[in-house]
């Protein structure tokens, strides 16, 4: 393969000036390989096969997720048998997870492995024993290599742990502050080291160990958010090029690259909706994460809250969780806290990692209550119960009782509960009705091909389709509440949908001349 003279030389990084494409020997382990394809050709290819695999993977998520369960119920047997089957029930009981639990996206996957790491941490600072100190580290670890939110737990288990070195607790509390302070600093060098090999293997050593200068060389790759930047985005959005060209990166190039990518997401934001609105407030995610969560939870976290402030009035002072607890705390609240400061909010998703200490939490709640008021407990713990069966099977569409379930949260919220999970139930209905002639705007790559799945014959739908009979018109309301103007080609906005399947699928009646009818 010839070499050629890369457009964004410079003569700081003069590797870039004759940079070989990304088949490069060199960065693929002495083998020449080429680019398969995108997802969207591998499921076009054979949708049969890279179903199975996706139901394959599904079934992974789901095995982690129980996983969490059963490190939750454990984790929280320190604090009695009582709370911790009760966590464990108010975590089994909860929609998020049953609907998160088995999608193929890294967010179950992050909260189980951040979990365990505050976990492990606690119970680390707790017992003092080395054993805890390397399951934290190793947690700590595949968290990062999981999702790049994870890296929240650096600066929220720094701040936790220096408060806890500076008053005296966890395994540094029989020295001087000086000689506390610097294991502590000994402690999270060998987590970051422990963290890094992790990161690493996960990666299977791939292109890591890069100096500087090789990666601004390396081609970059482009999509949606990053081709604005023209290979550049390094160059642009990353401290790399301050830093001299020698020095080696101790992570993966992907790794590397993706981090920043994440940044330069972030930066152009993602359109959602939100109250009627493109552009969500700072407060989407604390919203979000109250309205997605089952009244009962809410009561009990109330009545926790309740709780404490009586006891603090009867008391007269301010009682402190305990320096080992603090981070159990801390967590959820930073998490929360920085979540407000995203521009990415296209579902809730991306604050999963609070709700295993949500569960926690409204279990503690629940514990205080069952030896007061025991009966009242039973009721709290059958309207969570009649909740969650009450939004089976579509629990990705969950919205809390307290606001008036999920036709009044589809008001609110439609970006982010729309997975495809209805464009079965769109085949059914339009098979059971007669639908026919039918135009379908796909919401993502899959869902056409899910659709053809189910037997129905249809066209693929856009703004620019002329319709030269009447037919019926099957548009993802996700994408419907984001046009820009009036409506969308034949379909008006502010037209009302003859059926509406789930909530996030709306079929309308269209007539050549653009009217959509009455509901029927």
């Amino acid at each position: 393969m010839p070499i050629r003279p890369s457009p964004t030389c410079s003569r700081r990084f003069p590797a870039r000036c004759w940079a070989r494409p990304s088949t490069s020997p060199r960065r693929t382990g002495g083998k020449r390989r080429r680019w398969s394809g995108s997802p969207r050709h591998y499921f076009r290819a054979d949708y049969e096969s890279a179903r199975r695999a996706l139901v394959a993977g599904r079934l992974v998520t789901a095995a982690i997720t129980l996983l969490l369960g059963l490190y939750l119920y454990r984790f929280a047997l320190r604090f009695g048998r009582l709370r911790a089957v009760l966590a464990l029930a108010l975590f089994a009981l909860h929609p998020l997870f049953l609907a998160h639990g088995s999608l193929v996206t890294t967010d179950l996957p992050v909260t189980a492995a951040m979990f365990v790491s505050i976990g492990e941490f606690v119970r680390w600072v707790q017992s003092r024993s080395r054993l805890r100190f390397w399951t934290f580290a190793l947690a700590t670890g595949a968290a990062f290599a999981t999702k790049f939110s994870a890296l929240a737990l650096v600066p929220m288990l720094a701040c936790v742990g220096l408060a806890i070195a500076v008053g005296r607790g966890g395994p540094w509390g029989e020295r001087p502050l000086g000689w506390r302070l610097l294991l502590l600093g000994r402690d999270f060098v060998l987590v970051a080291l422990v963290s890094i090999v992790v990161v690493n293997a996960s990666y299977s050593f791939q292109r890591t160990l890069w100096t500087v200068e090789e990666t601004l060389a390396a081609p970059e790759p482009r999509n949606w958010i990053t081709k604005k930047w023209k290979g550049n985005m390094l160059e642009e959005l990353s401290a790399l090029p301050d830093l001299p060209g020698w020095l080696p990166l101790p992570l993966p190039y992907t790794w590397v690259y993706g981090l920043h990518s994440i940044k330069a997401h972030n930066e152009r934001g993602h359109v959602g909706w939100f109250l009627g609105e493109q552009e969500p407030p700072r407060l989407y995610f604390p919203i979000m994460a109250a309205i997605k969560t089952p009244a009962a939870i809410l009561l009990l976290l109330l009545a926790g809250l309740g709780i404490a402030l009586w006891r603090r009035a009867r008391a007269g002072r301010v009682r402190f969780p305990a320096p080992a607890h603090l981070a159990l705390w801390v967590a959820p609240l930073f998490l929360l806290g920085t979540s407000t400061f995203a521009e990415i909010q296209i579902g809730v998703r991306h604050v999963l990692p609070i709700f295993p200490f949500v569960a926690l939490g409204a279990a503690h709640a629940a514990t205080l209550l069952a030896l007061r008021q025991p009966l009242a407990l039973a009721g709290v713990l059958v309207l969570a119960a009649a909740e969650t069966v009450g939004s089976a099977p579509r629990f990705l569409g969950h919205f809390s009782w307290a606001i008036g379930g999920s036709r009044v949260g589809h008001t609110i919220s439609m970006v982010g509960e729309d997975w495809g999970q209805d464009v079965a139930s769109l085949g059914e209905l339009v098979r059971e009705r007669g639908l026919l002639p039918l135009f379908y705007q796909p919401y993502g790559f899959q869902t056409p091909l899910e659709l053809k799945r189910t037997g129905v014959p249809f066209r693929t739908w856009n703004c620019k389709t002329q319709l030269r009979a009447p037919a019926w018109v099957a548009i993802h309301a996700a994408r419907l509440v984001r046009w820009r103007g009036e409506g969308c080609g034949a379909v008006r906005k502010d037209a009302r949908p003859a059926f509406r399947v789930g909530e996030h699928i709306w079929v309308y009646r269209v007539e050549p001349a653009g009217e959509a009818d009455e509901p029927v």
